[in-house]
């Protein structure tokens, strides 16, 4: 019998259920970071159908915690799992909740 990281006593698959400090704070950057380039392009005068739409999402100072570090799931409790568990978390855009309310209002 091979010696496995479960008969060793460890769990196979190790996975945080919170974010570290340091992955909320990257993953707040890359919010602001995206926010920055609406806010720029709506400043240019730009206009197209993707930038209208992009307009009415949210900014990171309106998204409450939950919003930005929790994701619908339909197969996990209570319909959300955290952000970390998606495949490719930092790679892939991620819904932010769409509210018509909210718009984007370039930065001075």
């Amino acid at each position: 019998m091979f010696a496995t990281g479960l008969t060793l006593g460890g769990l196979v698959n190790k996975r945080r259920f919170r974010l570290t400090q340091t992955q909320k704070y990257r993953l707040r950057q890359r919010l602001t970071g995206v926010d920055n380039v609406i806010s720029t392009l709506v400043k240019s005068g730009v206009e197209f159908k993707a930038l209208d739409e992009a307009k009415r999402i949210p900014k990171v100072e309106q998204l409450t915690p939950f919003e930005k570090y929790w994701v619908a799931s339909k197969r996990y409790r209570d319909g959300f799992k955290p952000l970390h568990w998606v495949p490719h978390w930092c790679k892939v855009p991620h819904p932010r909740a769409w509210k018509p309310a909210s718009v984007h209002e370039p930065r001075e």
